[in-house]
């Protein structure tokens, strides 16, 4: 079986660092060191979990986030899956934000999910009965192209 790593937290901003920490130590623990990754990887993670407690849980701490982060057979491929018992919300189906405009021009708010999308390479979401499940990908970078896909 592979090795899986899992945090639990409540849904309150407090718990950023924590995560961020845990997202570090993990990808350390699976052998990834390149920095752009690690970067990546936390900006999408704090930024799904800044979404999970605005949306899925309306800005109340009384929810529960769970992050479990595994590395592909073939260490190629970093996956975080995300889950939530909040209110159905799909980042995906998100229209692209207006990036052309002047800031005085643009509407507030979409360009996390926008950065989200951009820096995983793979971003998906499932609602499982009760359940948001957010699955976000980032193939790894350690110098060896031989194992990317």
């Amino acid at each position: 079986m592979e090795k899986e790593f899992e945090l639990k937290v409540d849904s309150k901003l407090e718990n950023l660092n924590r995560i961020n920490e845990f997202m570090t130590e993990t990808m350390r623990d699976y052998n990834i060191h390149n920095s752009k990754d690690i970067h990546a990887v936390q900006l999408s993670v704090e930024e799904a979990f800044t979404n999970i407690i605005k949306h899925a849980y309306s800005n109340k701490s009384e929810g529960m986030i769970v992050i479990r982060c595994l590395l592909s057979k073939l260490g190629d491929k970093f996956i975080v899956n995300i889950m939530d018992w909040g209110i159905a919300f799909d980042p995906i189906v998100l229209p692209k934000p207006d990036t052309e405009s002047s800031l005085n021009e643009r509407k507030v708010g979409g360009l996390g999910v926008f950065f989200m999308k951009k820096f995983m390479d793979e971003v998906k979401y499932v609602r499982c009965k009760d359940m948001n499940l957010l699955i976000m990908v980032k193939y790894i970078h350690n110098g060896d192209s031989s194992k990317r896909k």
